[in-house]
């Protein structure tokens, strides 16, 4: 049996906790356009992974860059959770029935103009993934540990819907990871460290 276990499970139940529940949804800010991701964890032998890809250079928007899997919401999705559930299992092959869903973060506006609601959720350990080859170049899996390390972040500021915006930057292996995802995962690290750490 993994040893981390016990631990991992302390951290994903302190951090649903510190969640909002999933069905707590506000209408997107005016002039955006909704959107739903999935931040999927996992336990790696004790350590807490996120599971992020690489956008293709064959979709329409963010070609090359680092996200979460997600996308706009289809008139047929039920609501935003539906939209990420939908859009993980359509890029990754992420089945919705092998996905813990451990609530929502909060909203993130872009200057591309969308307003993503996040689901963090925990994925199986062994998960296995199916890419879709026109949306995902690959997938791959990072510590959270390296999101906690503040020092990591270069922050660029602007002004977006009138108000002092930030956009992250920081480098991950051999990739550079900045606009949503990043202040994404900056939100996922300031939860982990306020629930103590990130299991590792």
């Amino acid at each position: 049996m993994n040893r981390g276990a016990p631990d991992a499970d302390r951290f994903f139940g302190a951090l649903r906790g510190a969640l909002s529940p999933a069905a707590t949804q506000e209408p997107p800010l005016p002039g955006l356009r909704s959107a739903g991701v999935l931040v999927p964890l996992r336990d790696a032998g004790g350590e807490i992974t996120v599971t992020l890809t690489r956008r293709t250079e064959s979709v329409p928007h963010h070609k090359g860059q680092i996200c979460f899997p997600g996308g706009s919401r289809d008139p047929g999705d039920r609501d935003l959770l539906g939209t990420a559930l939908r859009e993980a299992e359509e890029e990754l092959g992420i089945r919705g029935v092998d996905v813990e869903l451990l609530g929502a973060m909060e909203r993130v506006p872009t200057v591309t103009g969308f307003c993503i609601q996040p689901f963090v959720a925990r994925i199986p350990q062994d998960a296995r993934f199916h890419l879709d080859g026109f949306e995902v170049a690959e997938t791959f899996d990072a510590p959270l540990s390296a999101f906690t390390d503040f020092s990591r972040y270069r922050a660029a500021g602007t002004t977006f819907l009138g108000n002092p915006y930030l956009v992250y930057f920081l480098d991950y292996d051999r990739f550079t990871i900045w606009g949503a995802t990043a202040r994404i995962l900056h939100n996922l690290a300031e939860l982990a460290q306020r629930i103590g750490g990130s299991s590792r």
